[in-house]
């Protein structure tokens, strides 16, 4: 499984990180500057929808079999009308549901078969002794449906624990009009070496993902090694704008030469024929020298931050200590050029509008948009386990907000859980996603609280909004949406962790490249007793 385990053991061990703990990241989706612009717009209406995990819904007597809610956008913002819930159990999708399959641990939107209406594809890293599948559903005018759906494994030989589907990513790597699919299987083992992690690339088509040409990468830059976990977090964008979507990979538990779980981020570039390691790098920590637990590459994120037509990556290393202050986090900034991602005006953030503390993990979650629609891509970087005054574990999210001179501090903010007190281990901005739900030319942003409590239901999750405007994004008019708001189906139920991961669309600046929704999204992570 994946981070909502090690979720559970932070909470449980306050705050302290299992150095033995794998962990693992959640969905992106993007696509290079020179594609169509793709939302999670599954019924083509203009406005974005919001796909919402539910890894640990019960389906039936069946135990985390997991779910996911569909919230569909409206000029009146999202709502909870026509909203869907799918299951495995759902007719149409493929499989059936069981005992922890986690279906809807990582999701991920893109018009595979180029029709115009956004498909999601949903991870299930438990399904088939945590070897793991992807399920694919269409949209349509009518919205998402289970109708032509499609079940991927593993390109490559299917194993236990390789947990294919933990992370995914969308993008035209060979810009032939359709969108392509990388999925993660952070546990894959190569050769005999363990939990070194691999990538999967499906192709889209006219009729849709197809396992034709798929290809398996390994890490780039390194030798493969145990436990690095390789494709633990996945974010596209044309990093060096030739009209190929590229794919930034993270090794969060890479170690740096001595260094244990420092971590990494490997990148491939697209052409042609597709993804390629011709030409692939890798970077540790930029800003600040590589140390034990940083897990730099936990999270991803892509985004044009200045403007310059190049995509740019945010990397998230949420166990990076800030001075003396353990596991308060910190996110680095990559710059896209003509000659590839580069350290060259490399940055490094620290939490915005709050003073790091202890275990906040500033940068567990990514996600990138437009909020003031001035053209820069912005950044919103979650901190779920930062305490609200004297609520613990409260969490909250940073916007750091891009300009010509690269993405800044200047006009930062925080904010803490919409629509809903901060509750202690509410878990706000442990996912997030960008969209415009209103169709008003503005990105907005949703974050997760999975943990939250809804009445007496603990661990039930919720989903908060915000809104994009000339004045930045504000909480003014934001909502909030659990299984019991009205229109959503299902109920909430103890420990469902609805919000667990995230998808939707990301509406570009106008001359920049595209980043992720999710992901930066989340999900779930494996128990200590699979390392």
């Amino acid at each position: 499984m994946r981070r909502i385990m090690l979720v559970l053991v932070l909470v449980l061990a306050a705050g302290v990180w299992p150095a033995a703990t794998g962990v693992a990241h959640g969905s992106t989706s993007a696509q290079p500057s020179a594609a169509p612009r793709v939302q999670a717009d599954f019924n083509n209406d203009g406005a974005d929808d919001l796909a919402v995990g539910v890894p640990f819904e019960d389906v039936g007597s069946i135990v985390d079999g997991g779910a996911v809610n569909i919230l569909y956008g409206s000029a009146g913002k999202l709502t909870g009308t026509r909203s869907q819930i799918f299951t495995q159990d759902t007719p149409g999708v493929p499989d059936a549901a069981e005992g922890a399959d986690l279906f809807g641990d990582a999701l991920a939107t893109g018009d595979f078969n180029n029709d115009g209406f956004a498909d999601l594809a949903i991870g299930v890293p438990g399904e088939n002794s945590f070897s793991g599948v992807v399920d694919v559903l269409r949209g349509s005018a009518a919205g998402l449906t289970s109708t032509g759906s499609q079940q991927f494994t593993q390109a490559g030989a299917v194993e236990v624990d390789d947990l294919f589907g933990i992370s995914l990513a969308t993008g035209d790597f060979n810009n032939d009009g359709f969108t392509d699919l990388a999925a993660g299987a952070a546990g894959e083992g190569v050769g005999n070496i363990e939990f070194a992690g691999a990538v999967s690339i499906l192709r889209g088509s006219a009729a849709g993902l197809t396992k034709i040409n798929a290809r398996t990468f390994t890490q780039v830059g390194s030798a493969p090694e145990a436990g690095d976990e390789f494709g633990f977090s996945l974010a596209a964008g044309d990093f060096n704008n030739d009209g190929f979507a590229d794919l930034a990979a993270g090794a969060p538990f890479e170690g740096v030469f001595s260094t244990p779980f420092a971590g990494a981020v490997s990148v491939l570039y697209g052409s042609a024929g597709g993804l390629t390691t011709s030409g692939g790098q890798i970077f540790t920590q930029v800003g600040s020298r590589p140390e034990t637990n940083d897990i730099f590459g936990f999270s991803l994120a892509a985004g044009d931050f200045n403007n310059d037509g190049f995509a740019d990556l945010a990397a998230g290393a949420p166990g990076e200590g800030v001075f003396s202050t353990p596991f308060a986090g910190a996110v680095s900034v990559l710059y896209g050029s003509a000659a590839r991602l580069s350290t060259a005006g490399g940055q490094i953030f620290t939490q915005v509008g709050s003073a790091p503390e202890p275990d906040d993990e500033f940068g567990f979650s990514l996600a990138t948009g437009d909020f003031n629609k001035d053209g820069f891509a912005d950044l919103a970087a979650g901190a779920p386990f930062e305490g609200v005054f004297s609520v613990p574990v409260a969490g909250a999210v940073s916007i750091l907000y891009g300009s010509a001179a690269r993405l800044t501090t200047s006009g930062g903010q925080i904010f803490t859980q919409v629509g809903s007190a901060p509750e202690p281990e509410d878990l706000f901005g442990f996912s997030l996603a960008t969209g415009d739900f209103n169709k008003d030319g503005f990105a907005d942003l949703a974050a997760g609280a999975p943990n939250e409590g809804v009445f007496s239901v603990a661990g039930a999750g919720a989903v908060s909004a915000l809104y994009g405007s000339a004045a930045r994004l504000s909480a003014a008019g934001g909502q909030i949406f659990t299984q019991d708001s009205p229109g959503v189906p299902s109920s909430a139920e103890v420990g469902d962790f609805f919000g667990g991961a995230l998808a939707t669309g990301d509406p570009r600046p106008s001359a920049g490249s595209s980043s992720t929704p999710s992901g930066s999204g989340s999900s779930t992570q494996r128990t200590q007793s699979k390392r």
